[in-house]
């Protein structure tokens, strides 16, 4: 693990964000942040990533302070072993429950879309098996995955406009600045900033890092990248089947290919949306599930991961089958849990930022 530190690039953690963002967002968030708030979804998108930079600055913060240290091992001298751990425990619960969650919209994808007649338990222990491998393998094998397939991905979902644009209906535009809808941009931005706070997590990785202070320089050009893919898709759907028949569509960027008209050279574009999905979510889910395995290893003063690496997995696992019966309560347990979960673990560095601000004022006066 120690020949892993450092050696991180800020051009890989870039790239690895970048897909991170806007592959979740584009793949199952699009129609939750369209039935929140139609048209005016480019003001809750703008919003909930700046108040995700926020979260990630103050993340940023705690952590350049010891760049070259483990957060979950210095955290205790911070606000003390009795508040430490407890904290750090919902910090590891929520990454892992985080990337069991998912890997059950992964497998709800295949299942439904591509694999009707495959029990749910073999494509999720299929899909396990490879991100096992992944983690045991260390972070630096994580980030360069993300940056083989980086150009392929960008290029790809920034085709996909290109071959709509006579679909769009172009007189549709001056709703994006007519119909907002002031009252559900709370909501909607509620939920895009439990995604782009998630970036907060990487103060568990700064030791993995090569010139840790450009962090949060990259992480911010990251989102506006991602920011911009996601407009384009969003305006895109929207101005192709209005914002009515896209809150009622469960995979919109996928119905948006398969729009594409017959005789495009680029008609059949599944097989590549397939694997920009499974391999930028494949990316996601290890990252989360190794943030989790780094954090338990740290937490008990280990200098080793791969020893949890297959356990964590399998609790992942049984996370991910058991977590709802079905999609309409995965839907629900989004709405209700999931993001409020995601923002409490997000928030938590704030707390030690303070408590770390506070004895510094008191210790130079």
């Amino acid at each position: 693990m120690n020949k892993e530190l450092g050696q991180v690039s800020q051009s890989q953690l870039y790239m690895l964000f970048t897909q991170y963002l806007f592959t979740t967002m584009l793949g199952f968030r699009l129609t939750a942040l369209v039935t929140e708030a139609g048209f005016s979804s480019w003001i809750p998108l703008l919003i909930g990533a700046i108040c995700g930079l926020a979260i990630t600055y103050v993340s940023f913060r705690v952590a350049i302070k010891r760049p070259t240290a483990f957060f979950a091992t210095y955290g205790k001298y911070i606000v003390g072993k009795w508040l430490h751990y407890p904290l750090i425990s919902i910090m590891i619960f929520t990454s892992l429950f985080s990337a069991a969650f998912v890997l059950r919209e992964l497998q709800d994808f295949l299942v439904e879309v591509y694999l009707p007649e495959t029990p749910d338990w073999a494509v999720t222990a299929l899909i396990s098996i490879c991100i096992a491998y992944a983690v045991r393998s260390g972070v630096h094998a994580i980030f360069r995955c993300a940056q083989g397939i980086f150009f392929l991905t960008i290029l790809g979902m920034l085709m996909i406009p290109v071959f709509v644009v006579r679909d769009m209906n172009f007189q549709m535009t001056i709703a994006f600045f007519q119909h907002i809808q002031q009252d559900k941009l709370g909501t909607a931005s509620y939920l895009v900033t439990a995604l782009f706070g998630e970036m907060s997590f990487t103060l568990f990785l700064f030791p993995y890092f090569s010139h840790p202070q450009k962090s949060f320089k990259s992480l911010g050009w990251a989102v506006i990248t991602s920011l911009f893919i996601i407009l384009t898709s969003l305006i895109s759907t929207l101005l192709v089947f209005g914002p009515h028949l896209t809150s009622e569509l469960i995979y919109p960027e996928l119905e948006l290919i398969r729009f594409i008209r017959a005789g495009s050279f680029l008609e059949n574009l599944d097989p590549v949306l397939i694997a920009v999905w499974l391999t930028s979510l494949f990316i996601k889910i290890s990252l989360f599930l190794f943030i989790s395995v780094i954090a338990l290893t740290h937490s008990f003063s280990l200098q080793d991961h791969k020893p949890f690496a297959l356990s964590m997995t399998a609790i992942m696992v049984g996370l991910s089958l058991f977590m709802a019966r079905s999609k309409m309560e995965l839907a629900h347990l989004t709405n209700h849990g999931m993001v409020s979960l995601l923002l409490v673990a997000e928030v938590i560095p704030v707390l030690y930022f303070v408590v770390d601000w506070t004895r510094t004022a008191l210790t130079k006066r």
